[in-house]
């Protein structure tokens, strides 16, 4: 009988799964912080984060994302999604440099004054396409421009409109910008 590399790929992931997820039941974490919509949990002795969350979309994209780092590159790498029980396990990130973080809050600030000159609702990505944009960060500009393409990808109705894009949100994992949070 042959066994498929898939098949056996599949049964490694899925005995992961279980693994962590009985770290979960036996309270096997440590609280991390959490925001108005959820928890974040560093899962012990793993490189791994478990969060729950309040907040459909952030579970629907977690569902989406899950094992395609490779397609959605611009999000955390999400391991294991529950859409029924709202949580998810994925990566842990690193924060940000000080100077790069400051890019990012400047960007974030100067998207809330377009926002409000704008008078309707307005993404992001809307402000991406501007001349203002021109004075940022290349890497950053990248990123964001990757995240645009991926947030449509995911075909999730507005998803960037209600997209929780907000420095604090945006990490590096593996060297690369990523949102942790959506």
């Amino acid at each position: 009988m042959k066994i498929r590399l898939t098949k056996i790929l599949n049964e490694i992931a899925e005995a992961d799964a279980d693994r962590l997820l009985q770290k979960i039941i036996n309270k096997e974490l440590t609280f991390l912080a959490a925001g108005d919509n959820g928890k974040v949990y560093s899962i012990n002795d793993e490189d791994l984060l478990f969060k729950i969350t309040t907040e459909p979309d952030e579970v629907a994209v977690a569902d989406v994302i899950v094992g395609r780092h490779g397609e959605y590159n611009a999000f955390i790498p999400v391991h294991y999604s529950d859409s029924q029980k709202r949580m998810y396990i994925m990566s842990k990130a690193e924060k940000l440099p000080g100077n790069f973080k400051a890019e990012i809050i400047r960007y974030y600030e100067d998207f809330k004054e377009f926002a409000r000159s704008q008078g309707l609702e307005t993404s992001i990505f809307d402000f991406l396409n501007t001349e203002a944009s021109r004075n940022y960060n290349i890497k950053l500009i990248s990123f964001l421009r990757a995240l645009e393409q991926q947030v449509k990808k995911t075909g999730i109705g507005d998803l960037e409109y209600s997209l929780d894009f907000k420095p604090d949100n945006i990490m590096l994992w593996n060297g690369q910008l990523v949102m942790i949070d959506w």
